[in-house]
């Protein structure tokens, strides 16, 4: 008990192991294995391809030098004559909100009028001593504006986003005020995992300059919330859980994960350590209270179950429980226990080999037992005969009295000594020292010796046996057993008959099988014995006690004969007598 103790102890730390990695691999599977939602999107992304924007001039950027090589891809020139004309085109649609993704750090024309207008959003950046830049005020002289970092993950996949961090609001938190909203329930200096919508392309899209070139269909912005942003090399792109995804595409799902209040929820500590004891126990469960094949199978059973129950807490109530520790437990608990269950199974399997080698020897000792006895027996038996036989042959003028004592001691004599030879033959048999010596024999031959050897039998019941016997083949058998087998048909007929009754033996052909079957009229079997009566020492109810015998006949009958690779059948009516068949192969 203290090792099954200590083991538990040690699958419980599984609980506690840190498997963030892993956690993270499950993670972005679940994004895709949730597939893609279809829901109509309030988003309209528009894309300034950074070689096309190329061609309108360019400008170093004043700060270049203050940001990392990673935040410098988030920098651009505002083209005054480029933009203005797009927003024309845009705000002509009548758009709720027009939010640009990429962050301005200069203005190619100092003098144009900045634009004042609510309905417009810029984008802030953190720079690396996390202080916020807003973008230049010749742009925008109102604060309307957030910041649009993104902040991967230690192994480069995005998969949350902060909405208040040092100094500044993220640009999804001022896009949620610009739209009327105020209350907030969540605390906003704690990350936010984004609930991505698809891959890359979930959104649509168009392209700025097509814009320009192209008027879109009337509509196309109304009530939309456009967001705009720069595209370049796609090996700037970000990884995240649904593939490489752009800026433009990540703010858009962050913009729109905060806005429907869609956001991930991880379940609190103590819910996944529960769920871990939960797993280790019911692991445990699992292995000690089943075979290891069922218990593998219940193993992988609850193990996909958990990973179901997950992800659906994912896709429809948005908890990310993680599926990484439950699994780790099951697995570490299922190497740990399986050690135990191992070594209990060995040490079972060796008292029961114990246990068996002891039997063996005691059945061994009994057999001998049995064979010695049994030996010593046939010499006292056989001079019991030998002195009834004298007396009833050799001394005259005996009384009737005196002479049927007599018959009666040789009749109970040769009963012994039958019993006594079957209990020879149960123990040679269980020694599988029986081998079958094969000879050409007459079968009908073989049958009338013995029913003439019981003929004493059946003329003290005064029964008579009827021989009706076809003319047969002379075929291959071990003639001793199955003479055995025949005598020990017949006399159980004899046996179990009333007086002045009659046993019927037959023997014919049919399909290459020779028959031999025995009838009696005696009271009959119950169906429910017929099976059993072919048992070592089974005796019927309604017969142990009236006829003596040893139960060993028919158990004998019924193995010799399937030693010949026959079988031997039962057909009896309560009332109506028995009849016991057995048929040989002739080509055996």
């Amino acid at each position: 008990m203290l090792n099954i103790l200590i083991r538990v102890a040690i699958c419980l730390l599984f609980v506690f192991l840190p498997l963030q990695s892993m956690d993270q691999w499950f993670y972005d599977h679940y994004f895709r294995l949730s597939g893609y939602r279809h829901a109509k999107s309030p988003f309209i992304l528009i894309r300034i391809n950074d070689a096309k924007l190329s061609r309108l001039g360019s400008k170093k950027s004043r700060i270049y030098d203050h940001l990392a090589p990673s935040q410098s891809k988030m920098y651009s020139l505002w083209h005054e004559q480029f933009h203005r004309r797009l927003l024309s085109v845009i705000r002509a649609d009548k758009p709720r909100m027009v939010v640009f993704t990429s962050f301005y750090d200069s203005v190619d024309n100092p003098s144009a009028p900045p634009l004042d207008d609510k309905e417009l959003l810029f984008s802030a950046v953190l720079n690396e001593e996390n202080k916020l830049i807003p973008p230049p005020s010749l742009l925008t002289p109102n604060q309307n504006y957030g910041f649009s970092n993104i902040f991967p993950d230690p192994d480069n996949t995005v998969r949350r986003s902060y909405l208040v961090y040092s100094s500044g609001s993220s640009l999804a938190l001022r896009v949620y005020h610009s739209l009327g909203n105020e209350s907030i329930r969540r605390d906003l200096l704690l990350p936010m995992l984004i609930d991505y919508r698809g891959p890359a392309g979930t959104y649509p899209y168009y392209d700025a300059h097509e814009i320009l070139d192209e008027d879109p269909e009337p509509g196309t912005f109304k009530d939309k919330i456009v967001l705009i942003g720069r595209e370049g090399n796609p090996m700037l792109d970000y990884e995240t859980p649904f593939g490489k995804m752009s800026r433009l595409e990540i703010q858009a799902n962050i913009i729109h994960t905060f806005l429907e209040n869609r956001e991930i929820n991880l379940a609190p500590r103590w819910a996944t350590l529960t769920i871990g004891i939960v797993a280790v126990l019911t692991s445990v469960v699992i292995i000690l209270g089943f075979p290891l094949t069922l218990a593998w199978f219940f193993l992988l059973l609850f193990s996909l179950l958990t990973i179901l129950i997950t992800l659906l807490a994912f896709s429809y109530l948005k908890i990310w429980a993680g599926v990484a520790n439950p699994i780790v437990c099951i697995l570490g608990t299922h190497l740990l226990m399986l050690g135990f269950k191992l070594s209990q199974e060995e040490e079972e399997q060796w008292k029961i080999q114990q246990e068996a080698e002891y039997l063996k020897e005691m059945d061994q000792f009994k057999n001998n037992f049995i064979s010695l006895f049994s030996h010593d027996l046939k010499t006292p038996i056989a001079k019991i005969k030998a002195i009834t036989d004298r007396l009833l042959n050799d001394v005259s003028n005996l009384s009737p009295h005196i002479t049927d004592s007599l018959k009666a001691i040789a009749q109970t004599n040769s009963e012994l000594a039958r019993s006594i030879s079957d209990i020879l033959k149960v123990t040679k048999m269980e020694l599988m020292a029986f081998e079958i010596q094969k000879e050409v024999i007459d079968l009908n031959r073989l049958v009338e010796e013995s029913v003439e050897s019981l003929r004493f039998l059946a003329e003290e019941k005064k029964n008579e046996i009827v021989l009706d016997l076809e003319p047969l083949f002379s075929m291959e058998g071990d003639a001793h057993l199955l003479r055995e087998v025949v005598t020990n048909l017949v006399e159980n007929a004899i046996k179990y008959s009333p007086n002045n009754k009659t046993v019927i033996v037959r023997t014919h052909e049919e399909e290459n099988k020779v028959w031999i079957t025995v009838t009696d009229q005696g009271e009959g079997i119950p169906a429910e014995e017929i099976p059993r009566v072919t048992g070592k020492f089974y005796r019927g109810k309604n017969t142990a006690n009236k006829t003596k015998g040893s139960g060993l006949g028919l158990y004998l009958a019924n193995y010799f004969v399937e030693l010949h690779k026959g079988k031997l059948q039962i057909s009896s009516e309560i009332g109506h007598g028995t009849a016991v068949s057995f048929w040989l192969p002739i080509n055996s």
